[in-house]
Formats: C-alpha cells, sequence, structure tokens
C-alpha cells in the first residue's frame, strides 16, 4: 500500500464533508441492501461537518482528493479480511503522530459508505482517547464506564450521523489503561463483538504499538493489523521493531501515511 503516499500529497486543503444526519442500524444490523437500518438502541449525534473536517475527516467528501485514496485503501483492506476470513482488524502505529487514529476514522467512513457494509469503531486508546474529538462527540459514557461496570455497551454506542457506522467511544485519559484493556471484561467484549455480529466491520483504534503495553496485549483479540507509518517521520529501526513484534498476527497491510 506504499503507492497511496503519492496520492495523499496531492490534497492540499480539506473541503467539507457530505454524511448527512442519520438515522439508521442497529449495533449489528447489515445494510447490504442499500438501506440503513433502524437505530432503537444508539444515540444519533447531529453530524457538524465543519468539525470533522477540521480534524480530517474526509473520507466522505467526493471532492476532495483524499478521499479516493481512503476508497482505494478501503477495497484493498476489505478484500484482503475476505480473502482470510476476517471481520474485525486492529490499526495502529509505531508511535505518536503516525496518523493511525485518522486513519481508522476515515477508513471507518469510507467503508460505512459501501451498502454492503456495516461498521463498528472503537476507541481502544484509552490514555489518550480521540475518537470522541474528531467527531465531536460528547457523550455522558463510554468504554470506560463499561469495563468499569457503570453501564450496558448499548448506552456507551453511537452513531455519528453517518448511515452504516456506529462508534464505541473512550472519554478520559486513564491512567490504568493497561489494566482496563487487559481485564476480563474487555475479553469478552472483544469475543462478543467478533461474535455477535457477523455482517459488521470491526475496527479497533489502539494505541502505539511501541510506546504501550496494552496494544500488544490486545492484538490476539483481532483478526487483523493494519500498521500505519508516517512518511518522513517513522524511521527505519521502528518499523523493524514493529515488525519484530508483530510477526505472530496477521498484517492486513502497510499503510505509508503523508496525510495526517
Amino acid at each position: 500500500m506504499e503507492h497511496i503516499e503519492k496520492a495523499l500529497a496531492r490534497a492540499r486543503e480539506l473541503r467539507s464533508g457530505h454524511a448527512g444526519a442519520a438515522r439508521d442500524p442497529q449495533p449489528g444490523a447489515a445494510g447490504s441492501n442499500g438501506f440503513a437500518p433502524d437505530y432503537t438502541q444508539t444515540a444519533v449525534h447531529e453530524n457538524d461537518l465543519r468539525r470533522t473536517t477540521e480534524q480530517r475527516l474526509i473520507a466522505d467528501d467526493l471532492h476532495n482528493p483524499v478521499a479516493d485514496v481512503f476508497r482505494l485503501l478501503r477495497v484493498q483492506v476489505l478484500q484482503r479480511m475476505k480473502r482470510q476470513g476476517m471481520t474485525s482488524i486492529a490499526v495502529t502505529g509505531a508511535k505518536p503522530g503516525d496518523g493511525a487514529t485518522t486513519t481508522a476514522a476515515n477508513l471507518a467512513i469510507s467503508m460505512a459508505l459501501d451498502v454492503n457494509q456495516t461498521v463498528l469503531l472503537a476507541d481502544l486508546n484509552l490514555r489518550h482517547p480521540s475518537i470522541h474529538r474528531k467527531f465531536g462527540l460528547n457523550h455522558p459514557v463510554g468504554l470506560e464506564d463499561y469495563l468499569r461496570g457503570n453501564c450496558d455497551l448499548k448506552d456507551c454506542l453511537v452513531n455519528p450521523g453517518l448511515a452504516r457506522l456506529v462508534i464505541l467511544p473512550a472519554r478520559e485519559p486513564k491512567g490504568d489503561a493497561a489494566e482496563m484493556i487487559a481485564s476480563p471484561r474487555m475479553t469478552s467484549l472483544a469475543k462478543e463483538l467478533r461474535s455477535r455480529y457477523a455482517d459488521r466491520i470491526i475496527i479497533f483504534d489502539l494505541p502505539p504499538l511501541l510506546e504501550s503495553g496494552e496494544t500488544l496485549g490486545f492484538l490476539p483479540h483481532v483478526d487483523g493489523v493494519l500498521f500505519v507509518a508516517r512518511s518522513g517521520k517513522t524511521t527505519k529501526g521502528e518499523v523493524d521493531r514493529a515488525a519484530d513484534l508483530l510477526k505472530e498476527f496477521k498484517i492486513v497491510g502497510t499503510l505509508l501515511n503523508a496525510y495526517s
């Protein structure tokens, strides 16, 4: 996927997106017939187009050349996932600033635009959660509340105003992130998400691989890994170290990021 860097470099400015406010699927309902399912238990958040564009979420902007790149990435990732029977992937980079979160969010948007897919985007970067800010969400509960047993999973889920996309946000940085991710409740949740909704793609946004132990500890719970390297910043040594850590896992692809 390294050739994507050239396409990313063409984008010189961000334009407003086209996602409308949607009242769509329950957490696992499929939209394969081209219609978005109805959200009856999931909160629906009004989409703030200006804010999401400022956060570089442009995969639904048909006038932005980077959106084409994410559609290409979507096709490549989905094809590889289908060939290997995958329904879940983790997105991570070597270190902060590599663009893994922006990549995960835009890939989730792009996949949700495919009428054959429904997507769950889960923020597992509990040390520095940012998915909620990127989508402008101000939800009262998040993943950490569920992991502490303070709410049900359905209370945490949010539709960000885009059909076929559901977000499981985290709200505040947690010092005990490693313990929460390694908890039996998180293990049970990961298994449930993978097995309960066979028609849904699950994207986990994980912390940088080389800076937190929870990423490596969680990877056995996902089917594959999309690794993001930052053009001009991620060093060869960091890539080599990451490759060594990931050698026991299935790699969906490596994205050379020149955008975020």
